[in-house]
């Protein structure tokens, strides 16, 4: 590269370099980027701890298999060494079991009932009061593996490896609300991370557009001719209102979409070949059998047809609208703050984090639906749009669902009407970049966001 045209491309890069070293929100991302992070890993340290609550266990073993009597009428486990002591968990094993009014006052969490027939099906019934944890069933279901496993050594003489292996005993725990009755587990939560995870992307993406609307018409001027008729704060509500309504339009495809594909493959599986030997085989009369029935059938789907897919998909759509408005107003703000969208990609940083965040609560709140942080995040506005969708699948209180959107829609029209205020004087500011001091004061005024 000859002298002069390399100088020429290091003054080109210089002043790219420079330019955007220099901007205030590119030293305020810079700064604030870390602290958020570094506070984004201790958050979730300490919502980890907050998730984990003890759990109490009442272990019927009704034949005995692995309990012996000791004294005073009470029994212990045959081979102790497979209920390692833990903060969290604590065993106690009898061989009648006790209604729940008991199991609550002597402060049992759940109970698990057990007899021979563990031995070929390998599943227990678990009954709770309080859902256990995801991280709390896994240890109860690795200990009575362990401890079927030592009962079945024990009973044979000169094991070869396959032998050994015919013996691993893995526990599948079932878990049943004793005050309802309802089968709650992992479907549900899978059901409602996934809601979760549409919910955070679609108010992400329109949100968005919102942001990407306001820089395109404040670059272009646009927006100078369209204030000549329409009140800043009219137009804000306009634009936030349409992109909204292409958000609904889709989700309302979606919805309707998934809905005639599973129609359609419910016919097509009744009719097949396929259900006919199905039937057979389940030991149904011939044309008794439904698609429904298919689905009841299979332990992975069966919750499916215990979901209210109506409340769901109600309450899916009104969580959009509120959590859409309030973070397409900070959207807007940002767009009305810069006049490109590099400038905006600093400024998102803040807005970004309590969604990020929120994906954080709704995977941690799968494993303990009722637990503190899972009830607390889903009244907070900031997180309720998505961790709400998580425990929506498991049965949540009216009035708690009622209560998370009435503060979400007062926290979304008190954000979307001091949006309108930045809007109404950032939109027309070119060549200067408002400072957090202005903002504020924009926000105060009574008369500079009217609609």
């Amino acid at each position: 590269m000859k002298q002069g045209a390399f100088h020429i491309w290091s003054t080109v890069v210089r002043r790219e370099y420079v330019t955007r070293v220099r901007r205030r929100a590119f030293l305020v991302a810079t700064l604030l980027g870390p602290v958020l992070w570094v506070g984004l890993v201790a958050g979730i340290v300490l919502l980890t701890q907050s998730t984990e609550s003890p759990a109490k266990v009442w272990v019927v073993d009704h034949d005995g298999l692995l309990t012996v009597p000791a004294e005073g009428g009470q029994f212990v486990p045959t081979f102790p060494s497979c209920y390692p002591e833990r903060n969290l968990l604590e065993y106690r094993f009898g061989r009648e079991t006790k209604e729940a009014d008991v199991l609550e006052a002597e402060g049992f969490t759940c109970m698990v009932e057990l007899d021979e027939g563990i031995l070929q099906s390998k599943k227990a019934q678990l009954l709770h009061l309080e859902p256990p944890t995801g991280k709390t069933k896994r240890w109860m279901q690795r200990d009575l593996s362990q401890a079927l496993e030592r009962l079945k050594v024990r009973e044979q003489s000169n094991l070869n490896y396959d032998d050994y292996l015919a013996l691993k005993t893995d526990v599948v725990l079932v878990g049943i609300d004793m005050t309802t009755g309802e089968h709650k587990g992992a479907g549900q939560g899978g059901l409602g991370f996934v809601f979760s995870i549409f919910m955070l992307t679609f108010v992400l993406v329109y949100g968005m557009h919102v942001m990407r609307g306001v820089i395109e018409e404040k670059s272009n001027r646009i927006v100078e001719v369209v204030l000549s008729t329409v009140r800043p704060g009219q137009l804000l509500a306009g634009k936030i209102a349409g992109i909204g309504l292409v958000g609904l339009t889709q989700i309302a495809a979606w919805a309707a979409l998934s809905w005639a594909l599973m129609l359609g493959l419910g016919m097509a599986i009744e009719q097949s070949a396929w259900m006919e030997s199905w039937t057979a085989t389940q030991g149904l009369t011939a044309g008794t059998a439904d698609f429904q029935t298919v689905l009841a059938a299979e332990e992975d789907l069966a919750f499916l047809l215990d979901i209210n897919w109506g409340v769901m998909l109600g309450c899916g759509a009104l969580y959009f609208v509120l959590g859409y408005a309030m973070y397409a107003a900070f959207f807007a703000t940002i767009g009305a703050m810069v006049e490109q969208e590099a400038d905006a990609q600093y400024l998102m940083l803040p807005v970004m984090m309590p969604l990020l965040f929120s994906y954080v609560l709704a995977s941690m709140t799968i494993d303990a639906p009722e637990s503190t942080l899972a009830i607390v995040s889903s009244f907070v506005p900031f997180s309720s749009p998505v961790s709400m969708m998580v425990r929506l699948p498991m049965g949540v209180p009216w009035w708690h669902v009622a209560i998370s959107m009435a503060l979400l829609a007062g926290t979304a029209a008190l954000l979307v009407a001091l949006a309108a205020r930045v809007y109404r004087v950032a939109i027309l500011m070119y060549g200067k970049r408002p400072n957090f001091r202005e903002i504020v004061r924009w926000t105060l005024r009574p008369d500079s966001g009217a609609l």
